[in-house]
């Protein structure tokens, strides 16, 4: 347990006082000076000082003056140095809030943007770049583009076989088509779309010994249907570009895109029409006219076909048999490589890889629904 010595702080607070004197307390209003002025003070105060003076005494040291001046008081004149509360809250205030003042911590801080306002800004800077790019790719890029164009398909079709676009065609090419070992030999006489002339010898699987043999004649061509689609969808690209007068200006991307999408079609017929052949079924083949131009006439269970897929001229025999009541057909196959076709191929892959590069740029603007040609203000955008 503690203890402690002498007066008990807690427990007696009037023993804070020594040795039992009590404590006086002196205003300045209390105060008297000698007659002559020096401003003396005697060591005893006068107890005659009544309670309105010291009122006033306090009225002055709490009560800002209305000049900055001193003011006479009861106790003679004030010194401007005596301490006034409000003036020194004022001059607080006005020395760590002026922005010309001195000191580490009297600075206020520059006005900054908010973030927001900065991304508007962006967004409108971002808007007009695209605007001056959609304008100049309608008026410049696309017009320069569908004249490459109208270049390459023209050209493509001077390589048709057949008359297109000024092309005279009836060019005739000769080729030779074997397959081993002796199973099939065909030697064609191709003129344009047709085979005009053709030797054919085959083997029947049913009787090895036999070669069955066959002719084409000029009187009644085997008719390539495909060469003659090709050139007709090649015609149509062609059609769909000098449709565009030089001179116009277009306005919207949609504009662009139904031309671009027209070209684009008619090109990707006409390069599948020779890509990739319609088969048609072996009964269907057996019945057509082709198999009736021949000469002699092939036997019922026997057929022949010609056909283009890409660069090649491909040349089929078929034989038709009866197992257990389910027909069967055996084929035998040979085929050439045709110069002029893998040209054409060239130039269509060419052109048709220029309008989809300026389609996707089109693409680009038109999820801009509201772009139009002269409208400057990012509000024509719709995001």
């Amino acid at each position: 347990m503690l203890r402690f010595s002498g007066s008990n702080w807690f427990t007696k607070p009037h023993s804070r006082r020594k040795g039992g004197k009590k404590v006086k307390v002196t205003f300045s209003d209390q105060l008297d000076t000698d007659s002559s002025g020096s401003g003396s003070v005697p060591s005893t105060p006068s107890p005659s000082v009544s309670a309105p003076h010291r009122w006033r005494y306090l009225e002055q040291i709490f009560v800002p003056s209305a000049s900055s001046g001193s003011k006479p008081g009861p106790a003679g004149n004030r010194s401007t140095s005596e301490f006034d509360r409000a003036s020194s809250f004022r001059q607080s205030n006005t020395s760590y809030g002026s922005v010309g003042s001195s000191g580490p911590y009297n600075r206020r801080a520059p006005p900054q943007r908010k973030v927001g306002q900065k991304m508007a800004d962006c967004e409108k800077e971002e808007a007009l770049n695209l605007q001056v790019e959609f304008e100049w790719v309608l008026h410049e890029e696309v017009h320069s583009v569908l004249k490459q164009l109208h270049v390459i398909l023209v050209e493509c079709a001077h390589r048709f076989p057949v008359p297109l676009y000024g092309n005279e065609g009836k060019k005739q090419d000769k080729f030779v088509l074997t397959a081993a070992p002796e199973q099939l030999k065909c030697i064609v006489t191709l003129t344009g779309d047709s085979i005009t002339h053709a030797d054919i010898n085959f083997k029947v699987q049913r009787q090895q010994q036999q070669i069955q043999r066959t002719s084409i004649t000029q009187d009644y061509p085997w008719k390539i249907q495909q060469v003659q689609d090709a050139a007709n969808h090649l015609q149509q690209a062609i059609n769909h570009i000098d449709n565009v007068d030089s001179a116009y200006h277009f306005k919207t991307s949609d504009e662009v895109l139904h031309i671009l999408g027209n070209i684009l079609g008619a090109l990707q017929r006409g390069r599948t029409s020779l890509v990739v052949p319609r088969k048609k079924p072996i009964d269907e083949l057996m019945k057509s006219r082709n198999m009736k131009a021949l000469s002699p006439n092939l036997p019922e269970d026997l057929a022949i076909s010609f056909y283009i897929q890409s660069h090649k001229l491909i040349f089929v025999a078929y034989q038709l048999t009866n197992f257990q009541g389910t027909m069967k057909f055996d084929s035998c196959q040979a085929e050439c490589s045709v110069p002029w076709l893998n040209e054409v191929l060239v130039l269509f892959t060419v052109a048709l890889q220029l309008c989809q590069q300026l389609k996707d740029k089109i693409s680009v603007f038109s999820q801009y629904k509201d772009f139009t040609v002269g409208s400057r203000s990012p509000s024509a955008l719709s995001y």
